[in-house]
């Protein structure tokens, strides 16, 4: 420090991510994922642990805070527990990444054999140098190579008592079913709207910042169910905010959505009709910076939460307005016209990826939809003080004439002499036998 007294005086701490900063770090804090959690701490409780372990779900959904989580409750001081402390110098160790017994792998990095040779198979005989396990936490474990695969079959099927493995993966399918059969399958679900609101009020709490409700409810939609996702979003847009507060309008302008009234004007000028309507429509959302692909996947929102409107299914709104201004539009959209509309956004959605000028064809997509039986109109006759053209007189050219049998020959000209006739010679009649 006195050497170095002014690059000292401009270390900043590096910025920490929310989805980071707020990861669960107890089962209690773990949100969406209580048949996980139960399940676990009985079997810990019990004494049932397993060697091997398979989180399968979505991503942002909590399979690797959950392997930490239970990493925790297998290695901790007084463990195995099913309510590790976080108070813990193992927790700790656990929590910042540097615990010798717990080795983390991402196999979409490291998916060759040598990497599970070198990490797993060479280390696994040795016993733990602090905790009563060694852990194995891979996440993306359906990356790994087939030859990678065969290399961990072996351990993963006969380990060594103090061997723990912890498996994640967002594609089930493509893990082998070798292994599969070898792990205990847990399955993470999506996140609600519900439980996504209340986490992201959580983390606003703690931060200091207000939001409008109906700005944390677009966020949560837009999330898809996934928890990294939606403090991903909600980081972005708190570092966008000016006067400390996220707007609904603020949000639209981040993610690149189109407001739900205009929205809801288009639809009803498709269902009316109306092409001038949908026209001005269309020009004001170019106006604002939205793409074709940005108006399409607002329609596929707006109409998703349309739907379950018009047939009366929770729409996790969290204000009256925006609930009532949903119940009015599905209304007057009714619902037959709803799901039919829905269908052809969803095949328009599909083609726009093969459209060059993508912004024309929305708008006469759009106008085709809007009027799916107008007649076609023939063309207006040619008037009649148009003098008709006259067609074009043939040329005459000689007809060859093909001589008949019962005509007489055509007389011969001068330039052409007449062959001389061969007499015709009478026939012998045969001669007839007598009898």
């Amino acid at each position: 420090d006195a050497i170095f007294p002014a690059l000292n005086s401009q270390l900043v701490v590096a910025h920490q991510s929310l989805y980071r900063k707020y990861r669960s770090q107890t089962f209690d804090d773990l949100i969406g994922q209580d048949h996980v959690v139960r399940t676990l701490q009985n079997a810990i409780s019990s004494g049932r642990i397993g060697h091997a372990y398979l989180f399968t779900g979505p991503r942002g959904t909590g399979k690797t805070s959950t392997a930490r989580l239970l990493a925790k409750a297998l290695c901790a001081t007084d463990g195995p527990t099913a309510t590790p402390s976080d108070d813990d110098p193992i927790c700790k160790a656990i929590a910042e990444g540097n615990f010798v017994d717990v080795v983390e792998m991402d196999a979409a990095s490291e998916s060759g054999v040598d990497d599970i040779r070198e990490q797993i198979v060479e280390v696994a005989e040795y016993r733990p140098m602090i905790a009563r396990y060694k852990v194995f936490i891979i996440d993306e474990v359906h990356d790994l190579s087939s030859k990678a695969f065969d290399a961990l079959l072996k351990t993963i099927e006969e380990p060594p008592e103090h061997l723990i493995f912890i498996l994640a993966t967002t594609e089930y399918n493509k893990v082998p079913p070798t292994i599969r059969s070898r792990c205990q399958k847990y399955e993470f679900h999506r996140a609600s709207m519900a439980d996504l609101t209340d986490r992201l009020n959580y983390v606003l709490k703690h931060e200091g910042i207000e939001a409008d409700p109906a700005a944390i409810a677009a966020i949560s939609r837009m999330a898809d169910g996934g928890y990294r996702d939606a403090l991903t979003l909600l980081e972005q847009a708190i570092l966008t905010t000016e006067e400390g507060r996220i707007t609904l309008n603020q949000v639209y302008d981040q993610l690149g959505l189109v407001p739900e009234e205009t929205i809801d004007r288009l639809l009803l000028s498709i269902r009316a009709a109306d092409i001038v309507g949908i026209m001005e429509t269309l020009g004001e959302i170019a106006r604002l910076g939205r793409d074709p692909r940005s108006v399409l996947d607002s329609m596929m929102q707006r109409m998703s939460d349309l739907t379950r409107a018009a047939y009366q299914v929770p729409t996790g709104a969290s204000d009256g307005a925006r609930e009532a201004s949903l119940y009015e539009t599905a209304q007057r959209l009714g619902r037959d016209y709803l799901l039919r509309l829905r269908g052809q956004i969803a095949e328009a959605h599909k083609t726009l990826r093969d459209i060059t000028l993508p912004r024309l064809w929305l708008e006469a997509e759009l106008i085709r939809l809007a009027t799916p039986s107008v007649p076609v109109v023939a063309p207006v006759a040619v008037s009649a003080a148009v003098a008709p053209i006259a067609p074009p007189t043939p040329v005459a050219e000689p007809i060859r004439r093909r001589v008949m049998p019962d005509e007489a020959p055509p007389t011969p000209t001068a330039a052409e002499p007449i062959p001389a006739e061969t007499p015709i010679e009478p026939e012998t009649p045969a001669a007839v036998s007598e009898e």
